[in-house]
């Protein structure tokens, strides 16, 4: 059975994730996903649970999704690749990796990780002078990439090629068999803010759902629970920046002392947004920021280098016979039940992750040790 794969986070799940999915599986191949859980790169919470997001993308016909945990997926994009990427080779039965892009051409995108990877004189030497002249790490890349593969450099500006050649990365770095495919996204822009005909970006769905908008004509499923937003966070944030040291922001992931300085100089603001406003520097993404904000109330201080299980939250009767299938090829152990994981370092960080969650939303804790895939939800 050939199996493709996808890396998301289906926040939310839209007509363009459809777009995706249909087309992996147009000729009846098997596909998957690896999802992002409750928390989410750009720095904030998902607007849905991560298992009502699972079982609208296999209602929606994938066939399996396996949980990305909080510690890849709220950390840089090279680490939610990496781990994404590692998850999958695991599980020992995946073909393909498809991901969407605005180059729509593997080509340049595999030039561009093969110089981010085998870092030459000139790349290290303009990316040091661009650095030193006080420009963002994005745009000091950009420049020495160009110096180093010309025009083609410019693809790296694009948010899904961005992440796109992250996994390429990881895929060469792991040595793995599987094949990168990428495929133009439908309609519009990863981030658009204006909705094409039939689709809307991920930001523009949730832009609506924040004012109280309908949905209904961009995503292939009804309506689920109310939406969360980072804003229910913010009397958590300020809390723990106010009362953190400089010492312990410093240790979290993505920061360093400047940055653990610029916030807590910032801590006298009472809403995550006015304290990104304070901390704003043009040498760090605000998405940077948030994640160290997120990784502050979650107490996330300590550094995973690999992924230590595979975890499904969701699948089909397909799904089911790739997990029997993979239960003999499979590299990391799969667990559907939480506890078997209960002594597993990567799990427990996922369990605080969840409960700090339902507790914003007024839900019980100890969801992860009672959730079982495609079972009736308390």
């Amino acid at each position: 059975m050939t199996i493709r794969a996808t890396i998301a986070e289906f926040n939310p799940f839209h007509n363009g994730h459809k777009h995706l999915v249909d087309s992996m599986k147009a000729d009846g191949t098997a596909a998957i996903a690896v999802m992002s859980g409750n928390y989410v790169q750009r720095g904030s919470c998902a607007v849905y649970d991560k298992f009502t997001r699972a079982k609208v993308a296999v209602s929606c016909g994938l066939d399996l999704v396996l949980e990305l945990p909080l510690v890849y997926s709220l950390s840089s994009a090279e680490y939610f690749a990496r781990g994404s990427v590692e998850i999958l080779n695991g599980l020992g039965l995946v073909d393909e990796l498809w991901f969407g892009s605005e180059a729509a051409d593997i080509g340049p995108l595999n030039r561009i990780a093969d110089a981010l990877l085998n870092e030459n004189e000139e790349f290290r030497s303009v990316l040091a002078e661009s650095l030193s002249a006080g420009e963002s790490f994005a745009s000091a890349r950009q420049k020495a990439l160009t110096a180093v593969v010309g025009d083609e450099a410019a693809a790296i500006a694009e948010p899904n090629n961005i992440l796109g050649v992250e996994y390429i990365k990881a895929l060469k770095r792991t040595k793995s068999k599987i094949a990168p495919v990428t495929t133009p996204r439908a309609e519009v822009g990863h981030d658009a803010e204006e909705a094409g005909e039939s689709v809307a970006s991920a930001r523009a769905l949730r832009e609506s759902l924040k004012t109280g908008g309908s949905i209904d004509s961009y995503v292939p499923y009804p309506p689920v629970f109310e939406p969360v937003f980072s804003k229910s966070f913010d009397q958590l944030v300020s809390y723990r920046l106010k009362i953190a040291t400089v010492e312990e922001l410093a240790k979290l992931p993505d920061c360093n002392e400047e940055l653990a300085i610029r916030l807590k100089k910032a801590s006298s603001g009472n809403t995550i947004m006015s304290i990104i406003a304070a901390a704003h520097s043009r040498r760090y993404a605000d998405s940077r920021l948030r994640r160290i904000l997120f990784n502050l109330i979650l107490n996330n201080v300590e550094g995973y280098a690999s992924p230590t299980y595979i975890r499904p939250l969701a699948f089909s009767e397909r799904g089911a016979e790739i997990l029997r299938e993979a239960a003999d090829k499979a590299t990391l152990p799969i667990a559907s039940r939480g506890g078997a994981l209960k002594d597993d370092k990567i799990f427990r960080m996922e369990c605080r992750g969840t409960d700090v969650y339902n507790l914003v939303i007024g839900r019980l804790g100890g969801e992860e040790f009672l959730y079982f895939p495609n079972a009736q939800r308390r």
